[in-house]
């Protein structure tokens, strides 16, 4: 009897890392893609009028990849759930990670943990180029902004 509950724990055990490994496999479709980051900024514009702006550019169940151009400010803020990691492609400007002043410039690689307070400031004259990667994908929901009231 004991040998026969541990085979059968042993098979259900082997059956859910089989559900799981089936369930991301199924639920991660990201399709091959080369972009090249002028083309892009030619899609995703930032106009005159405009200090920030993030476009969506590729994403599955797993993460979401992000074009951000900043000119100005973002403001302090975390994500609840998400890791963040930022490559800087153009520009340069000052990133306060958790307290934590940086200059930073084109060519410069972030990561930021969940629930890491960070903000940026753009320096030049140029926006701020980044691509943001966010695991899992980045729906939007859980940008908590340290001063609400701006926002």
């Amino acid at each position: 009897m004991r040998r026969t509950a541990q085979l059968t724990l042993a098979i259900s055990f082997l059956g859910a890392i089989a559900c799981v490994r089936v369930s991301a496999a199924e639920t991660a479709k990201l399709t091959p893609t080369v972009q090249n980051i002028d083309s892009l900024l030619s899609v995703y514009f930032l106009g005159d009028d405009q200090d920030f702006r993030s476009d969506m550019v590729a994403s599955d169940s797993l993460s979401s990849v992000h074009l951000t151009q900043i000119r100005g400010a973002l403001d302090s803020h975390r994500h609840v759930f998400h890791q963040e990691t930022v490559w800087i492609i153009r520009g340069a400007g000052q990133l306060t990670l958790d307290g934590v002043k940086h200059k930073v410039a084109a060519g410069t690689l972030v990561t930021i943990p969940p629930d890491t307070p960070h903000s940026f400031y753009s320096l030049g004259k140029i926006p701020t180029v980044v691509i943001s990667v966010f695991s899992p994908a980045f729906d939007g929901k859980d940008r908590v902004y340290e001063n609400p009231a701006k926002h």
